[in-house]
């Protein structure tokens, strides 16, 4: 899509730069770029997901939006060799027992992705009773994506980075005693990646009183 962009007259494209704001004037629409450069459009379409700025901008459309929070989160680590005796062709479940609320994906990552398992465990609120340490980071705000960088979203930590040591610690302490039998299958480094992850969130639309749920501004000059 880039590339037909590039291609077309006219069309200017930028990397690198997020959007501020967007406000209306009596000359058009004033798109206000993270760099502090402004943009000038008769129209804007904002593809730019659930924490949109565009929406944000325009309370007709902010209004009908809310976060929702998935009482489930996740624990990523990343496992650089299969554990022994797991197959590459496949995804296993491994669950413990029940009383402990939490389960574990272990996938196959593909030779693009540097091979190696994906180690995720599942957990919910009740897990945290259980286990206190797992709580996963503060929700995120609209109006705070971004400012974290990778901290924001992401199931892993960048390379050449590791965990805090009590978390590893915990993480495999918590896997010898409710998982023995997977514990013994895996290389003990791989606790040191170990990464507790936000909630999953998504945006749910409501329509305002009687009105029906609406994507752009009444004036159609901005639109989601």
């Amino acid at each position: 899509l880039e590339k037909i962009a590039r291609d077309c007259p006219g069309v200017t494209v930028k990397r690198g730069i997020g959007l501020s704001r967007v406000t209306k004037t009596d000359s058009g629409i004033q798109a206000q770029l993270e760099d502090g450069s402004t943009l000038s459009a008769t129209h804007v379409i904002g593809a730019d997901g659930k924490w949109s700025n565009v929406r944000e901008s325009f309370p007709s459309l902010s209004s009908q939006a809310k976060m929702i929070v998935c009482p489930s989160f996740g624990v990523h680590i990343d496992c650089p060799k299969p554990p022994t005796g797991f197959k590459l062709n496949g995804t296993y479940v491994v669950n413990p027992a029940k009383e402990c609320m939490f389960y574990v994906i272990a996938s196959p990552r593909t030779a693009e992705e540097s091979g190696g398992f994906s180690i995720t465990i599942v957990c919910y609120d009740e897990t945290l009773e259980r286990y206190p340490w797992l709580a996963p980071p503060a929700d995120l705000k609209t109006g705070d994506y971004g400012k974290g960088g990778w901290e924001d979203e992401s199931s892993a930590l960048p390379e050449a980075m590791k965990s805090e040591s009590t978390l590893s610690k915990n993480m495999e302490a918590m896997f010898q005693e409710e998982l023995p039998a997977f514990y013994e299958l895996l290389d003990k480094e791989i606790f040191q990646s170990a990464r507790v992850n936000r909630r999953v969130t998504w945006l749910r639309m409501s329509a305002i009183e009687d009105k029906n749920i609406t994507y752009s501004t009444e004036d159609g000059l901005v639109a989601l």
